[in-house]
């Protein structure tokens, strides 16, 4: 009877590492991934077609203290509910080592709250193609790429994050302030085979597709909008190069360290600019950005630090900007975040980047200097494929001031939920 009674719970013993040992089950976002696989087949010219879609939905509060006289703007309400991206595309990819991307939008869906014309009204809807791109990789130069078309310009720390992976339910506002959006050119970058560095050079038009355009050309969501650019005196060009280098690189994680100037070719410096037109740039002449990152294990860290001359929307000076981001992983599927943003300059740091205060508010847009202070909760569905779906929230504590006194101090809560396929 004992001798059973060991026999017994020896194989009960062994389960466990039996069940370890034995192939996972394959995580749900896999299987979504998969099934947007439309094609696959290594032999043909054309070896891959997927389909890519990703949506937001958020909310966010805007709460200004009372004491220092910031309130809100009569009339409007402290809450806002929008699909933030709504987002559908497609990839193919070739045997000759090209690749074709492209994405269709939705945005402003008619759910976001905004203060105009003295009264709180709901948004309206646009649709145009964010990005549309033909890629070739160089196979005498393994590494090296060349892209032509509409996409995302690199630079800050924060805007080499794909909006897919960034930890917070916005950007900062430091990065915010150069209004990148997606704009038409062309790039060269060379990522070496161990992927410790990447350099790349990128020269771009916009064609009114930036986030700092004014909404008050009737055009803004129509012809600059879509394919059809509209290049003309009051235009931006601009240029950027960039890199990033690895190192003490382990299983455990990384040091990173990255380095990016910017340069705005805008004519408006040489006194030709068009009357009344908008700033469709980066809203600087020229700008530096120097990033940090580490990795181990369970913490990610990033600090950014951005120097920009010459502002121009604001009509201001020179900016000072830093960005520091912790993100600790306390269990494979909950992540939480802090940042510390903060910035000076003469009537050149952009409040108004922010995505509600300043349309709620009486603060104006453009300050003198600004401290953000940023915690969040992430919750992952997929511990595997953690920016597939999540569930994020936030607060955000931001203070301002102009001319010598406060112009803003206040709270803003915000939630998302994100899916990413």
């Amino acid at each position: 009877m004992n001798k059973s009674l060991l026999f017994t719970a020896a194989m009960l013993a062994t389960v466990p590492a039996m069940a370890a040992e034995a192939p996972a089950k394959t995580d749900w976002t896999d299987d979504v991934k998969k099934a947007l696989i439309v094609y696959e087949n290594d032999d043909t010219f054309v070896n891959k077609v997927n389909f890519t879609f990703r949506e937001q939905w958020q909310m966010g509060v805007v709460q200004p203290n009372g004491s220092n006289g910031a309130h809100l703007r009569d009339g409007a309400s402290p809450f806002n509910s929008e699909f933030r991206r709504s987002w559908i595309g497609v990839n193919v990819f070739m045997n000759s080592g090209t690749q074709f991307n492209l994405i269709g939008r939705i945005g402003g869906l008619p759910t976001r709250s905004t203060y105009s014309g003295g009264r709180t009204k709901r948004n309206f809807t646009y649709t145009d193609i964010y990005s549309i791109w033909l890629k070739q990789n160089i196979t005498a130069i393994p590494g090296m790429s060349v892209k032509v078309g509409k996409f995302a310009p690199d630079f800050t720390s924060d805007f080499r994050t794909s909006n897919a992976n960034i930890p917070c339910v916005e950007r900062s506002i430091m990065a915010a302030q150069f209004g990148i959006d997606t704009n038409w050119g062309a790039e060269v970058r060379y990522v070496s085979p161990d992927k410790h560095n990447t350099l790349y050079w990128q020269v771009m038009a916009n064609d009114r597709a930036c986030a700092s355009k004014s909404n008050s050309h009737r055009d803004a969501y129509r012809d600059g909008r879509g394919l059809k650019g509209e290049f003309g005196w009051e235009d931006k060009c601009f240029t950027i190069i960039g890199g990033t280098h690895k190192f003490n690189v382990s299983e455990s994680g990384y040091h990173a360290v990255s380095m990016e100037y910017m340069h705005d070719f805008n004519n408006a410096y040489h006194n030709r600019r068009h009357p009344g037109a908008n700033n469709y740039g980066l809203g600087f002449k020229d700008a530096l950005s120097i990033g940090y990152e580490y990795k181990h294990e369970k913490l990610t860290f990033m600090a950014n630090a951005v120097a920009a001359f010459e502002q121009q929307n604001g009509n201001g000076t020179n900016n000072i900007g830093i960005q520091l981001q912790p993100v600790y992983a306390i269990h494979p599927q909950v992540d939480l975040v802090w940042r510390y943003t903060a910035m000076t300059g003469d009537n050149a740091c952009k409040l108004g980047a922010d995505r509600y205060i300043c349309t709620q508010t009486t603060t104006p847009s453009w300050v003198d200097s600004l401290h953000a202070f940023y915690f969040g909760v992430d919750l992952y569905a997929s511990a595997k494929n953690k920016d597939a779906a999540k569930l994020m929230f936030g607060v955000e504590y931001v203070t301002a001031r102009k001319g010598g006194e406060d112009c803003y101090n206040g709270w803003e809560f915000t939630t998302a939920v994100r899916f990413n396929f």
